[in-house]
């Protein structure tokens, strides 16, 4: 007998949702455990969710007859190669969607690029962990800091209180 969530607070028996839905009213993403890979069974379950994958299907989504006339779920840069080293993907969640896992005892790892998952999943007891890498950032001279505070007039007292002019 199977036990599949119809819509983000409601669940059905013997309803099988297939893959990721998205309630376009409330803005909610659901992700149930299939959709993810089991990756370690015991002493707990781990699975992993992909990013590309993930940010796939959810331009599927996008293309439907829900989805055609919603705003955007996310954002995607795709992997860049810059002298040799390729930077990874990013995908961002937008238009205040938010992610929910379909509830249990396990952790998910977000694999395969960088994205602002854990900043918008809505708790429940699975464990989501992602590992964003900064890559390369971009360093500043003091004298590069000193011209942006000189040219922004309302910096101008902030340079003037931190002794830069």
């Amino acid at each position: 007998m199977a036990v599949r969530y119809v819509d983000a607070d409601y669940m059905l028996e013997d309803y099988v949702n297939e893959g990721i839905y998205i309630d376009w009213g409330t803005r909610i993403i659901f992700i149930p455990k299939e959709e993810t890979q089991l990756v370690q069974s015991s002493p707990i379950e781990i699975r992993q969710l992909d990013v590309n994958t993930f940010r796939l299907a959810l331009k599927d989504l996008e293309d439907s007859d829900e989805g055609i006339s919603s705003v955007d779920t996310h954002k995607h840069n795709t992997p860049v190669t810059i002298s040799g080293i390729t930077l990874a993907r990013v995908v961002e969640i937008i238009n205040n969607f938010t992610i929910t896992f379909e509830d249990g005892n396990y952790a998910i790892n977000v694999v395969g690029g960088n994205s602002n998952i854990g900043d918008v999943v809505n708790l429940n007891k699975v464990s989501v962990r992602v590992a964003n890498s900064a890559g390369l950032t971009e360093t500043y001279s003091l004298e590069d800091i000193k011209s942006a505070l000189y040219n922004d007039p309302r910096l101008l007292t902030v340079a003037k209180f931190l002794g830069l002019k």
